[in-house]
């Protein structure tokens, strides 16, 4: 498994385009029992990455900001034993956060938004405060985007 967790789904200079970590992608394969892939999604500076941290047993890992500067780009993943079950691989997907005004483009958190969906085995819809309409689109959008899965 990973100490740390590295870029799996990078963003081009521009902040458009995304590619797949080789690395991450090498990882990936070495796993050879099954995995539990959880991905937290939601807007920008929402803590996504602590959570995360915590579901790991962590206090540091996924970076953390302390200014309005988004620390996450694309998604990164960290690999390590399933808890309480170590027959199982846990691998946790930290997503780039949504309506982030530094984005290069407007379908970026659709795209996001949708491999993460497409690669979780658990997704987890952050919401900070109350539940606006913002959360509803998001919420929709991933029910619509299962929907079109299944």
């Amino acid at each position: 498994m990973v100490d740390a967790p590295i870029p799996f789904i990078t963003t081009g200079e521009d902040g458009t385009g995304l590619s797949v970590n080789p690395q991450a992608k090498e990882i990936l394969r070495r796993i050879t029992k099954p995995m539990v892939i959880v991905s937290v999604v939601g807007m920008y500076r929402t803590v996504k990455s602590f959570l995360l941290n915590c579901l790991m047993g962590k206090t540091d890992g996924f970076p953390l900001g302390a200014t309005v500067e988004a620390k996450t780009k694309g998604i990164w993943m960290w690999t390590g034993d399933f808890p309480n079950d170590p027959s199982k691989a846990m691998v946790l997907l930290d997503t780039e956060g949504l309506h982030d005004p530094e984005k290069g483009s407007r379908t970026h958190d659709a795209e996001i938004f949708t491999l993460a969906v497409l690669l979780s085995s658990i997704l987890i819809y952050n919401s900070k405060g109350a539940i606006d309409s913002n959360s509803l689109d998001g919420l929709h959008l991933a029910t619509e985007l299962t929907n079109h899965i299944s």
